[in-house]
């Protein structure tokens, strides 16, 4: 997966969304500079403003590489192996619903 791929699928986007450049950057947080600077000189894209960018499509950073490699949601969430979940004894099972509780909270509170 190259820088290359990832700008495409943001203009990709972008279209599909109606976004502009400036529309983006006001509802990414990414300043609008940073943003002509990754498209016009084609430059690498940070992790960090990737996260921003992909919050502004309302997608989290899994959703959108999913999308990168051609895969829809629903077949990460089917390659999740439930044979674990169903091994795991009842206090880890807390544990892991407590993570993924959390996990949401943060998601949807950065949405």
């Amino acid at each position: 997966m190259d820088n290359e791929s990832v700008l495409k699928k943001i203009e990709e986007l972008m279209r599909q969304r109606g976004y502009t450049r400036y529309k983006l950057a006001k509802l990414s947080g990414v300043s609008k500079s940073t943003i002509t600077t990754i498209f016009n000189k084609r430059s690498t894209i940070s992790l960090y403003n990737l996260s921003k960018i992909c919050r502004a499509f309302n997608l989290t950073l899994s959703e959108f590489f999913a999308m990168l490699e051609g895969k829809p949601e629903a077949g990460i969430i089917q390659e999740f192996p439930l044979e674990w979940w169903s091994s795991l004894p009842p206090e880890k099972r807390r544990q892991v619903s407590a993570v993924m509780y959390v996990m949401a909270e943060l998601d949807l509170g950065g949405k």
